[in-house]
């Protein structure tokens, strides 16, 4: 009889230990994120991804780089300028607070809207203020457009208020890029660091 309760009670503490193991799973495992959960998110995905065309720019360390920099890893782009007033360093703000704590965190880029005066000394001094490890682009006029069109980003000019002077008006979204190098989707702004961290989550390994 002592026998038959000590099995049971074995038993039992094992089926508590797999439903507590599958508990835990389901927490620190990420789930595939759905479409509907995504957009809430405000990340808009393709059903497939679309290619990017090969490109040639400059990182902010003096490096030549183009397409196969981006593959190996999720990256989020990020078209920006260094003198841009609340926009630009508003996003890598959050976009610093997003990568804290993730395990393995995409690749950061900004690529600049803004060629005539982000210089890659200009970048350097700018872009890892924010985060060591962000990255910042930049090109000529013609191959900054060239990448833009093809991630759906625009910019142009606008007038400054003293004679001269300009501001670039730009896309806030993020450019979501897969390990394959290939354009996946965009994440819309406004931006928030839990919804970029929950989405990050979610991408396939």
């Amino acid at each position: 009889m002592e026998h038959g309760v000590r099995n049971t009670l074995l038993g039992i503490a094992a089926f508590i230990s797999v439903i507590l193991g599958l508990m835990v799973a389901s927490v620190t495992i990420p789930r595939p994120m759905s479409d509907v959960d995504a957009a809430a998110l405000g990340y808009y995905r393709f059903d497939e991804p679309r290619i990017i065309s090969e490109f040639t720019m400059t990182d902010h360390l003096g490096n030549p780089v183009g397409l196969s920099n981006l593959k190996g890893s999720w990256s989020l782009l990020f078209f920006g300028f260094t003198t841009c007033p609340d926009i630009c360093p508003t996003t890598l703000s959050v976009l610093n607070e997003a990568v804290k704590g993730l395990e393995e965190p995409p690749a950061i880029v900004m690529v600049s809207v803004d060629p005539e005066r982000d210089t890659p000394e200009r970048l350097a001094q700018y872009v890892p203020a924010f985060n060591p490890d962000f990255v910042g682009y930049t090109g000529t006029f013609e191959e900054t457009v060239k990448l833009a069109e093809q991630l759906n980003i625009a910019f142009g000019k606008v007038p400054g208020d003293l004679p001269g002077s300009y501001l670039v008006d730009h896309s806030a979204s993020l450019v979501v890029v897969d390990p394959d190098g290939r354009y996946a989707g965009f994440i819309k702004a406004p931006h928030n660091s839990a919804n970029i961290q929950r989405i990050v989550m979610g991408l396939p390994l």
